[in-house]
């Protein structure tokens, strides 16, 4: 374990670590891209500065994968979390070596490393990926800047911060740890008036600002839908929420990791008597932590806003813990353990003759996608040379990646409702789309959608049983003659 305590070692192991996760999902037996990504896959085919949903960097990422493969299959996208995580360990290792020791270091990079979150990450990716290497990363600027004041760690603070808010909004949290921080002790005041701060502020603007235009040019469609999500409902509080918030955390820090981290700050003593590295990754863990828990009591918060705080609350745990060490290894030994048995405990029932069921299955949102695809690439071909009709947007990209090539399909949309996802936002059925089309629905078929169209025809119905008791099965319809949303008198 002293090896691990230099960057290379740990690097190589972090790398290997990947590797491992990589090979695990070649091995997984009818896994497909989410619809998540296959919605990320699908933005990558025209960059932007935006999306309907979430910042442009995840988008980016695929394509530039993509590009430097000159492939756009399944492998190459999940080959992003093997380029990236190893590096953002790196950044945790360097964090927790500059506010304590190597020792240190090591143990928070092991504990961010063997996250539940990271091992299924490597099954789904998502903006969280480039999210955490960018949060890392101003970390360790931050904490750079406070201790030396250069204007080189003050301006790539800035840069980082920008890349986050391209990654994912959540990175607006920084903000509230720097306050924190700030705020947390009289000797940080002078920190908000540093003038370096505020021009840090105005580069991750700048980095920011064309995806603010790209808004201001499509309604500030991406801000609406995170403020939709976050709307107080009509109850004021919601403890259930809250609770089940809590309990995510678990699976995303670790059982014992996040058991640890919460007995630590238990029994930390006052703020303002810590030491100054200690009220650092209290300010960057348990205040951003505490507005979270907050923002789920009152609306709505998804369990993944807080990964971005286990970067500091890895160290925290590490640093709390340096003298009972034995805690730490049975956390990275249970993280492990759960990581290994959630990757292979389908290959080890298929070996004892037991059959997997859905109940048990974690990865059942990610089965049978792909033949349900190509079986409507077959229909699409078989009757007709059809164009891709769907009403439901998760359906449209799983089907816009696996029944590929398409010519110009269109999605349908409510009439004088505002677009729901991307596709209706982008690709909508309007009049004058005569088709011919393979719609593709959940079924049954809505009588009012079928007499939209002058001609339609039922067709064998696309379905796939990726186990006994997992079956998908949609209809399959052959329509043309477009007349309009609104019947006609």
């Amino acid at each position: 374990m002293n090896l691990l305590a230099r960057p290379w070692p740990l690097f190589l192991l972090a790398v290997a670590v990947s590797l491992y996760r990589y090979w695990a999902w070649t091995l997984a037996d009818g896994i497909s891209l989410s619809s998540e990504e296959a919605l990320y896959w699908t933005w990558a085919q025209s960059p932007d500065w935006g999306y309907y949903s979430k910042p442009p960097m995840i988008a980016w990422l695929i394509h530039l994968a993509g590009e430097l493969w000159a492939s756009d299959a399944e492998r190459v996208i999940k080959a992003i979390p093997l380029l990236l995580y190893p590096l953002t360990t790196l950044l945790v290792y360097a964090l927790g070596r500059r506010l304590y020791d190597p020792a240190t270091g090591r143990d928070a990079a092991l504990l961010f490393l063997l996250m539940p979150a990271l091992f299924l990450s490597a099954f789904v990716v998502t903006p969280d990926v480039p999210l955490l290497l960018a949060w890392a990363a101003a970390l360790w600027f931050l904490w750079a800047a406070v201790q030396g004041n250069r204007w080189r760690d003050w301006l790539l603070l800035g840069l980082c911060c920008g890349l986050g808010l391209l990654s994912r909004y959540s990175m607006s949290f920084f903000v509230f740890g720097v306050l924190a921080f700030a705020l947390g002790h009289p000797a940080e005041h002078r920190l908000l008036l540093n003038p370096r701060l505020y021009v840090a502020a105005g580069i991750a603007a700048l980095v920011l600002l064309p995806n603010v235009l790209w808004n201001l040019e499509h309604d500030l469609v991406t801000y609406r839908i995170h403020a939709e999500i976050s709307q107080l409902g009509e109850s004021l509080v919601h403890p259930g929420a809250l609770f089940e918030f809590f309990v995510a955390q678990f699976g995303i820090f670790g059982p014992l990791s996040l058991a640890l981290l919460v007995l630590g700050l238990a029994r930390l003593p006052m703020w303002r008597r810590g030491t100054r590295e200690l009220r650092f990754l209290l300010a960057f863990c348990a205040a951003p932590l505490l507005l979270i828990c907050g923002i789920a009591l009152l609306t709505h918060a998804s369990a993944t806003w807080a990964a971005p705080l286990y970067l500091a609350g890895a160290v925290l745990v590490a640093a709390l813990y340096r003298e009972q060490r034995p805690w730490i290894l049975r956390a990275l030994e249970l993280n492990a353990v759960l990581g290994m048995a959630l990757y292979h405990y389908p290959a080890v029932l298929k070996a004892t003759g037991r059959p997997l069921e859905p109940r048990y299955d974690a990865f059942q949102q990610l089965r049978g996608w792909d033949q349900i695809g190509y079986q409507a690439q077959r229909e699409i071909q078989e009757y007709g040379d059809l164009r891709l009709l769907t009403d439901d947007g998760p359906l449209t990209a799983s089907l816009i990646y696996y029944a590929r090539p398409l010519k110009d399909p269109r999605i349908w949309v409510l009439p004088g409702q505002p677009p729901q996802d991307h596709y209706q936002l982008t690709m909508p059925l309007q009049q004058g789309d005569d088709g011919p089309f393979l719609w593709v629905t959940a079924g049954p078929a809505a009588t009012e959608v079928l007499l939209r169209f002058s001609r339609f025809e039922r067709l064998p119905d696309l379905e796939t049983e990726s186990y006994p008791g997992l079956r998908r099965r949609y209809e399959a319809w052959r329509v043309e003659g477009f007349k309009g949303y609104e019947p006609r008198p």
